[in-house]
């Protein structure tokens, strides 16, 4: 191990493999800037550039584009309400209205700090676990998914705070859509109205970026002003990229909590980092002293979304290299990587090639390093594009993210759900309807389904749920994640009348 280690730091020490991290680096923020691209796109495009490299080079070449994805994700997350990729959701949720408040280079420095923090925590966690790797993955089973996943929909309770009847409707709406597809059963089409392109169900991208950004076209359209809206002098307030940062390490705690749960669910293969990233959001949301203000620019919003997103890498790295089990699609990616360089997958990669286990570590941590930097250069100086007319903008932001619906699949009716679910999230925000709520039930909707159907059928019934102690504590924190937004509301409002109360009598 220690010479596999050695070895992966001379093979870095080479001017060569430095600066094709740093060309990764500029690619893979690119990929993310563009909605509907991502992680796994990137990975797909500098395959054949790196058939001609040393596996151990290639491998740190395409880990490097894939670790900062995210970066270039949340920095259109934050600007126009567009998620590069569905991990970018949740930042949208606190980064957008904060841009919305004149506050997009501080929301930027805040998410940026957190991400980096968030993702060598995440390398930190994966270097100790790698020798405990087998346990860890392998007392995950179907009821520790679906209780996972419940605990999921739980945040709906959080991000429909004031709404909760139309946040169930939402959810509700959500899940009608999961079940679009073949009948993990039966293996029967449901909902599909005998068109072949629903028997694998509506894709999470077309869906994301209709919501999302095809919505928010329709919305400068109709605003007649820029995205951040004019603000008067009196309430004006100075807001800068390290003032942002700054902002993030005073709130290390929260950083560290939604790594842990990023890094805890991007171990389990086929979660991904877009539950990571909710769980992450409501945790912050349940926890803080003024939940209120979450969904209106709250920063703790975009920290925690931000944090559990880039540490999830960390997570679904562990079962790549130790089992040859893709942690998430972007680590498949990687997996058919390996096998192309001739590098076995599984346990063997463990064994024999331990020098590229730990070139793929110490590349993503490298690369976490790289990309604050370039967000510095250029994603604080992007602010600017708040302030274009929508009249110009509007149009920007529909080509692009059309173009990155279609490039995901070349499927042109993946931009006619897209266009469909623009008008449709457009109306749900115009009536105050929860597009998260539909988001979180979508996502997690197939995943509920299968792993109760696998549980009833290997267990014999629903005593799995609670027999098994990763799952009863898995209920257990769903049921405390319900419960404590209103014995906090309580709380809240018992202060309020105890201080209304002193007050009368002073």
């Amino acid at each position: 191990m220690i010479q596999g280690l050695l070895d992966a730091l001379v093979n870095l020490s080479n001017p060569q493999t430095l600066l094709l991290i740093f060309v990764a680096v500029l690619f893979g923020m690119l990929m993310g800037v563009l909605p509907g691209l991502g992680g796994s796109v990137a990975l797909a495009l500098l395959i054949p550039i790196s058939y001609g490299m040393q596996p151990e080079t290639a491998t740190t070449f395409l880990i490097a584009a894939y670790s900062v994805v995210g970066f270039g994700g949340m920095i259109t997350s934050i600007l126009v309400n567009t998620p590069g990729a569905p991990e970018n959701a949740a930042t949208t949720f606190d980064g957008y209205a904060l841009a919305r408040q004149g506050r997009a280079p501080e929301a930027i420095g805040a998410a940026t700090a957190s991400s980096v923090l968030g993702g060598l925590l995440g390398t930190f966690v994966l270097i100790l676990l790698v020798p405990l790797a087998r346990k860890l993955i392998l007392a995950f089973s179907y009821p520790e998914f679906f209780m996972m996943a419940i605990l999921g929909l739980s945040v709906i309770a959080v991000v429909t705070h004031g709404q909760t009847y139309k946040g169930l409707i939402s959810a509700g709406v959500g899940f009608m859509l999961a079940f679009i597809g073949l009948d993990p059963v039966t293996g029967s089409p449901r909902y599909t109205f005998d068109q072949l392109y629903l028997w694998e169900g509506l894709g999470i991208v077309p869906v994301l970026v209709g919501l999302f950004a095809g919505a928010e076209v329709l919305a400068l359209y109709g605003m007649g002003s820029a995205v951040a809206r004019r603000i008067d002098p009196a309430e004006r307030t100075t807001s800068t990229f390290l003032q942002g940062v700054g902002a993030g390490l005073r709130r290390w705690f929260l950083i560290v909590r939604g790594s842990i749960i990023g890094v805890v669910v991007g171990i389990i293969p086929g979660v991904g980092g877009t539950v990571a990233s909710f769980l992450s959001y409501g945790h912050a949301a349940q926890t803080s002293r003024n939940p209120e203000r979450f969904g209106k620019g709250a920063v703790e919003g975009v920290i925690a979304a931000e944090s559990a997103n880039d540490a999830k890498e960390g997570g679904s790295l562990l079962p790549t290299v130790a089992f040859g089990i893709p942690g998430s699609t972007g680590m498949a990616v990687v997996l058919g990587a390996l096998i192309l360089h001739g590098v076995p997958a599984g346990p063997t990669l463990m064994r024999d090639h331990v020098n590229i286990v730990y070139a793929l570590i110490i590349s993503m941590a490298v690369s976490k390093l790289i990309a604050p930097f370039v967000v510095w250069a250029i994603g604080s100086r992007a602010t600017w594009f708040t302030q274009i007319r929508p009249q110009v903008l509007a149009p920007l932001i529909a080509v692009t993210a059309l173009v990155g619906v279609y490039a995901l699949q070349q499927q042109i009716l993946d931009i006619l759900v897209a266009v469909v679910f623009g008008y449709v999230g457009y109306q749900m925000s115009k009536h105050n309807f929860s597009r998260v709520a539909l988001i979180i039930a979508l996502v997690l909707g197939g995943l509920v389904e299968d792993s109760y159907h696998q549980t009833v059928s290997a267990f014999g019934g629903v005593s799995g749920f609670v027999t098994r102690p990763i799952s009863a504590v898995l209920l257990a924190l769903t049921i405390a994640s319900l419960v404590a937004p209103a014995l906090l509301a309580r709380r809240r409002r018992n202060r309020s009348r105890r201080d209304g109360v002193e007050v009368g009598h002073s």
